[in-house]
């Protein structure tokens, strides 16, 4: 028996590096295909967040969106982006931005730059829809990647009310962060991405994916 507790943590290793190895390196998934990616002109939605998106140009690897908020939407947990910005101008209603812990109120005209690595949350606390619509100049894009992790994200939460919470929520968000760099606040970000290398492979296994057909938009 204690030459067995000996072994474990060998096992436990190997299990590790050989599934990485194999989820990474040997058989990665597909990149997304040109259907993943929502076209000009295409609307999807978010029940759960209260949140509607349309595309309104795509260029040069880049993509600007109209965002809309529903009355009292809750908008989307605390999260960070490590490699963009968001710029938020605001059109029409109040914005609820919460900033580093911090909330923040934005009114028609006005505008903040929530810079990478901040943890923030849109949201709208006011009985009229709130629209969020920059110019269509690069400080106001998005990488068209990130578009994709917003459709996949949008459908595979609003799928079923268990998808939002754990162990479901956690094993996707192991297969989504590290793709499309969209993190939790609170959580060390260094933290997250070991735990993610962790069990991202395992996920795999129980058939959580990066990027579903089912939730492409207009499927």
């Amino acid at each position: 028996m204690k030459r067995l507790l000996r072994w474990i943590p060998g096992f436990v290793l190997a299990y590790i590096l050989i599934g990485a190895l194999l989820d990474r390196v040997i058989f990665p998934e597909a990149e997304p295909g040109p259907d993943y990616y929502p076209r000009q002109g295409q609307v999807f939605v978010s029940r759960t967040e209260g949140f509607r998106q349309t595309i309104l140009k795509r260029e040069g690897g880049l993509a600007w969106v109209e965002l809309t908020l529903e009355p009292r939407a809750p908008g989307p947990p605390e999260h960070i982006h490590t490699s963009f910005a968001e710029h938020f101008i605001v059109a029409e209603g109040t914005l609820s931005l919460l900033v580093n812990g911090e909330k923040k109120l934005l009114r028609q005209g006005e505008s903040l730059l929530v810079t990478p690595g901040t943890p923030h949350k849109p949201f709208n606390e006011t009985d009229t829809q709130v629209v969020v619509k920059g110019p269509l100049t690069p400080e106001y894009a998005m990488p068209e990647r990130f578009t994709v992790f917003l459709t996949q994200a949008y459908g595979f939460f609003d799928e079923s009310e268990s998808n939002g919470r754990p162990p479901k929520a956690l094993l996707q968000m192991s297969r989504f962060s590290p793709e499309y760099d969209s993190w939790m606040a609170g959580p060390p970000i260094p933290l997250q991405k070991a735990l993610f290398f962790i069990i991202g492979p395992t996920a795999r296994l129980f058939g959580y994916r990066t990027q579903y057909e089912k939730y492409v938009p207009n499927k």
